[in-house]
């Protein structure tokens, strides 16, 4: 006779939505403390001494777990691609901090759960109806009243942008690393981005303040902190019910871009990220409709 499997914890979407709040607004303050190092920093060595410090952190754990098991993959190459993009993803925020308002950079990378939708059909053969195909047109319309092409554009605002497009690339390539242990999926992000950043950082390196050091040091630890809290908040409820919470972060980089560095969005700011999210609620919405008739 064989013992019954456990039964599956119940949801506690309470939970898990105050973790995932938690952790967004975890994200937020690294984002901001990055925009401040900015002045001092170039966003190249930022997100490099990322890395180096996810290094210090992590290999103490992968030592103690057995190297074999923290490299264990049948997907190697999905595991390399997705890792590029996140440090290309990363690499081109961080530089659009030093140029644009939180607010501003947040808004626009908002645009990624559109790529999403678009590129999930492209690489993995979903179907995608035209009610979605019409959200991400509109939450394209939306990103364009916020970059505002025309006297008032900066090229600057392109980055965020071209950092949503190759986070969704990384979100694609994550459904094919999913079976993996957490600890795999970050080894293989922290290996392939410090040997990828560390000889692209060489022209941009100074030696800058300890106090900078130790914030970017911070901002690694913070991050990893965040990505825990996250997980667990995934583990009290499904992401149909936490992915709508992601816009929070908006309202973050609000109250921290005017709290450390005066800023104030304009309307149109206000009037395109409110197109945007509700363009992303709608997609998020009809996911669900399209997974409950999967279901049935």
């Amino acid at each position: 006779m064989t013992d019954a499997a456990p039964a599956p914890k119940p949801d506690r979407p309470l939970t898990g939505i105050a973790l995932m709040l938690t952790a967004l607004a975890m994200y937020m303050i690294t984002d901001t403390v990055a925009k401040y190092l900015t002045a001092e920093v170039h966003p190249v060595q930022i997100v490099w001494s990322r890395y180096a410090a996810y290094i210090l952190i992590l290999t103490p754990i992968v030592l103690w777990r057995g190297l074999p098991r923290s490299f264990a993959t049948t997907r190697p190459v999905a595991h390399v691609g997705r890792s590029l993009a996140m440090l290309l993803s990363g690499t081109c925020f961080t530089i659009s901090l030093a140029h644009l308002e939180l607010a501003f950079a947040i808004t626009v990378a908002f645009v990624s759960p559109l790529f999403v939708t678009a590129l999930s059909m492209i690489f993995l053969g979903e179907k995608v109806g035209v009610r979605r195909w019409s959200a991400v047109v509109v939450g394209f319309i939306g990103v364009l009243i916020v970059i505002r092409p025309g006297a008032e554009f900066s090229p600057w605002s392109l980055l965020p942008i071209a950092s949503a497009f190759l986070w969704a690339i990384s979100l694609i390539l994550t459904r094919r690393t999913g079976h993996d242990h957490p600890l795999t999926n970050l080894v293989y992000t922290t290996i392939v981005g410090a040997i990828v950043a560390t000889p692209a950082v060489i022209p941009f390196w100074a030696w800058v303040s300890w106090e900078a050091w130790a914030m970017l040091f911070c901002i690694a630890a913070w991050n990893l902190v965040a990505l825990t809290v996250m997980v667990r908040a995934f583990a009290h409820a499904p992401a149909s019910t936490l992915a709508p919470f992601s816009y929070s972060q908006l309202i973050w980089s609000i109250l921290l871009g005017w709290a450390v560095f005066g800023d104030i969005p304009d309307l149109l700011t206000y009037v395109g990220g409110g197109v945007v999210i509700a363009s992303g609620v709608y997609i998020w919405h009809r996911e669900r409709v399209r997974a409950r008739s999967q279901a049935a």
